[in-house]
């Protein structure tokens, strides 16, 4: 991910030279110093993809996609809700309905939460799939469904129920933020691994933590007990940061057993960390499978 947080989330996804980019809640400034710190010109973007209208997913939107002449997918209530954004290149995207990009399959999917028509993604690659919710407010039985045969889980662990009750937010925004509508918690996410974890996924990457009402050790340490707890110790677990771009590793990492041969050279990325078994490319920012 470039970035996941209440500031900005941005993630970037490659696939045989397509980059799709996931959301654009930074500053145009930010959103091209993170993509070129991942060896991604701006003007390279193939497409952007918007999970909804909130600030922190749209920030740098305009800027980018006028410059760079990017495509755009979001749902009807976000272009209503952006009408005055000038020179962005709207297309179509409705939940259900899916999204081929140059060997990338996005099938968009709606999950609740407090922003008009909030989607989340099930990406379909080469390698395997993909689920994506950076937002939301519950688990539903839709995005259990989609997420089941992920290889790879992009998933929202916002706040731990403790440090949210003893916040120095107003009630309002906390109950906004626990309620239905709002923000995944720990033990939410803790629950859906405990019970709903699919057999093929190999990473959970914890997405939009708070800064205010949780720690990203507490939010780690909290999945890891619900992966042992169910005997998954073939999962990793990634926090992704606010802060900084996570590095990139490849979905084949995971698509082969361990005694097959190395994968083909075109591999899907995304920017997280090395999992295990694999070993960095000397050319750069990519990793390969052993």
């Amino acid at each position: 991910m470039l970035g996941s947080g209440s500031a900005g989330n941005a993630t970037l996804v490659r696939h045989a030279g397509n980059r799709v980019l996931l959301d654009a809640g930074f500053s145009y400034r930010e959103l091209s110093r993170r993509l070129r710190e991942v060896r991604v010109d701006p003007g390279m973007l193939d497409a952007i993809l918007i999970t909804h209208g909130h600030g922190d997913h749209t920030r740098g939107l305009r800027m980018l996609s006028k410059r760079h002449g990017v495509r755009t997918w979001a749902t009807a209530a976000v272009r209503d809700e952006w009408r005055s954004m000038d020179g962005v290149d709207w297309r179509e995207l409705a939940p259900g309905a899916a999204v081929d990009l140059g060997g990338l399959r996005f099938i968009p999917f709606e999950v609740p939460h407090d922003a008009s028509e909030t989607v989340a993604f099930r990406i379909e690659t080469p390698e395997g799939a993909i689920g994506y919710a950076t937002d939301i407010g519950k688990l539903t039985p839709l995005l259990i469904e989609r997420f089941r045969d992920c290889r790879l889980l992009v998933i929202e662990s916002n706040h731990a129920t403790e440090l949210l009750r003893v916040s120095p937010y107003a009630r309002s925004t906390r109950e906004r933020i626990a309620g239905d509508g709002g923000h995944l918690s720990n033990e939410s996410l803790a629950a859906f691994v405990r019970d709903h974890l699919g057999a093929s996924v190999r990473c959970l990457v914890l997405a939009h933590l708070s800064r205010v009402n949780n720690l990203p050790e507490l939010a780690r340490m909290t999945c890891r007990e619900a992966l042992s707890g169910s005997g998954r110790t073939d999962v990793d677990v990634v926090v992704a940061c606010q802060d900084r771009v996570t590095p990139t590793i490849e979905l084949a990492a995971w698509a082969q057993p361990a005694t097959s041969p190395p994968a083909a050279p075109r591999q899907t990325a995304l920017p997280f960390p090395v999992p295990p078994g694999a070993s960095p490319d000397p050319a750069g920012n990519e990793v390969r499978s052993r």
